[in-house]
């Protein structure tokens, strides 16, 4: 029996070089298994983060190897305090909004330029869409989702944009036929695309928390992975990646100023993560 025991790996961040800040707070109840929240900004019930608690939390924050901040949620736009947080966060690093694109349209394309213009770092646009087939896609999503998501890329693309299509990717997927048809696609919105605006993230890594954890997992040693350089910023804390956003094992500190660098790979998402072999959320084309 004593053999049985599986021993959860640990990890070291050396230093906090991707800060992810979720402007939702509670669970999604869609189909989609992104990071997507679901929730009514009640202004009685402010179950989410506000533009003085994220300036609060920067102030806390080792700013000195910072490279990117990421928007993540149901949808970042839809936020209260967007333009504020958006504008605040733009002063320390570029800012990567992960989103469906329900919130963007030509006028608001035209305004985040602006925005984006102000000063000297870049705003990038993740979108979710799930299948180059808008049938597939609303299948996976929600009926309507793929145009949503055609219409922003659309509108961003106009306005000097680059956004980078962000693919829940199912076992059964081909990466390169994927690739193939949204860039067929693209064409027909006089959209190019490149390797570099295609984001796979495999379904896998979204496991049950009941969920079998494979005894021998590959040594996390050499492995680029999101909890050796992010941490995210939620309404309840600070945790080692998206993916274990409030859950409770994945919880490593209250605050940006006292959170723990090791990480203890304990969760079935995290056995799927290595296994995966490399980074997810974070942005890689360095």
């Amino acid at each position: 029996m004593y053999n049985s025991i599986i021993q959860a790996q640990c990890v070291s961040m050396e230093s906090l070089e991707h800060l992810f800040i979720d402007l939702e707070y509670t669970k999604s109840q869609t189909k989609s298994t992104t990071l997507y929240r679901s929730r009514s900004f009640n202004q009685k019930n402010k179950k989410y983060l506000q533009f003085d608690e994220v300036k609060e939390a920067l102030k806390d924050a080792d700013k000195s190897n910072l490279k990117y901040i990421y928007f993540v949620g149901k949808d970042p736009l839809s936020h209260t305090d967007f333009n504020q947080i958006l504008r605040l966060c733009l002063n320390f690093a570029p800012v990567t909004i992960y989103t469906d694109g329900n919130c963007i349209n030509d006028k608001k394309a035209r305004f985040l330029k602006r925005v984006e213009d102000e000063g000297t770092n870049e705003i990038i646009f993740k979108i979710y869409i799930n299948h180059f087939d808008e049938k597939i896609n609303d299948e996976r999503n929600t009926r309507g989702s793929f145009r949503k998501a055609m219409h922003a890329i659309s509108s961003l693309n106009k306005y000097g944009f680059n956004p980078i299509l962000t693919v829940l990717k199912q076992e059964n997927d081909n990466e390169n036929e994927m690739i193939a048809g949204f860039k067929e696609l693209g064409l027909k919105f006089a959209f190019e695309t490149e390797d570099i605006n295609f984001c796979f993230i495999p379904e896998s890594v979204f496991q049950k928390q009941d969920a079998e954890i494979p005894a021998n997992l590959p040594d996390t040693k050499d492995l680029q992975l999101d909890c050796k350089s992010s941490r995210m910023l939620t309404k309840n804390g600070v945790y080692i990646c998206p993916i274990l956003a409030n859950d409770y094992r994945g919880r490593c500190g209250g605050t940006l100023k006292d959170f723990s660098k090791k990480s203890y790979l304990e969760t079935p998402q995290c056995a799927k993560c290595i296994e995966n072999g490399g980074n997810i959320y974070v942005n890689q084309w360095e």
